[in-house]
């Protein structure tokens, strides 16, 4: 009978540690070994932010499949850094949630989990399924996204301050001279039934202006859609407004 609680025991320990071991496999770890760990909100790599870089990628020690140590690519065999656009979903998660925050001029490893990587399908031949990948990345430069346009501005063409059904329709036209309006927008946005507009009742952006810069970014450059002209006009919007957008009635869903 000590034999089986012995055993039983033994087993249940044994099962503890392979959760405990799992778990922390599965998370991303960021650890600056060189460089500021403190700047500037200016030098501090934000949502949407344009970042100059250079960096190795081995398979990680911690990893179950794959070569230990092999690097499967390095953007220091060029002398010019490798630019990206972080936290707007172009990059693997571990990079678009583990470089927010690192310091221009920092140094970062970061070993990233393959669910945050490149799950069971890996990446061609350079990286098996279920990998746990290790980058060495260094930080060169961190620059801002353009400031959104005022739309309120570009839809009121007669300088009145106020928007009328017609120039708020002017906006979503862009799409075609047949599109509609969003059924209700009126309602929702002309909050004391006069008619029009005001910038007070257009308010901020009406959701967390980390979410529109996500949103956002996949239709700066591309031709206008239902889809990309509610972004905007849920989202281009004064950001010194944007607690009163976000807290008003008004934020439902267009």
């Amino acid at each position: 009978m000590m034999k089986a609680t012995r055993l039983l025991f033994i087993c249940l320990t044994t099962v503890i540690i392979a959760d405990e071991m799992t778990a922390e496999d599965h998370q991303l770890k960021v650890s600056v070994y060189d460089g500021p760990t403190k700047c500037d909100e200016v030098d501090r790599v934000k949502v949407a932010d344009n970042i100059g870089m250079y960096f190795t990628g081995t398979i990680d020690g911690s990893s179950r499949t794959g070569e230990t140590g092999k690097e499967f690519h390095s953007s220091r065999d060029s002398d010019l850094p490798l630019y990206l656009t972080i936290g707007v979903g172009e990059l693997i998660e571990g990079w678009d949630v583990g470089l927010l925050g690192i310091c221009r001029g920092a140094k970062v490893i970061l070993v990233v989990p393959p669910q945050m990587a490149y799950g069971s399908n890996g990446f061609g031949d350079l990286i098996p399924g279920d990998a746990t990948l290790r980058f060495d990345v260094e930080i060169v430069s961190v620059t801002a996204p353009p400031p959104e346009p005022d739309l309120f501005g570009e839809l009121d063409v007669d300088h009145d301050g106020v928007l009328t059904p017609e120039e708020i329709h002017a906006h979503f036209k862009k799409e075609g001279l047949d599109a509609e309006m969003p059924p209700d927008l009126m309602a929702k946005e002309d909050t004391n039934g006069d008619g029009i507009v005001s910038r007070k009742e257009f308010g901020g952006p009406k959701m967390p202006w980390d979410m529109c810069l996500e949103m956002l970014h996949p239709h700066r450059d591309s031709k206008p859609t239902t889809h990309g002209l509610a972004v905007q006009w849920i989202c281009q919007r004064p950001r010194d407004l944007e607690d009163e957008g976000n807290n008003n009635e008004r934020s439902e869903e267009l």
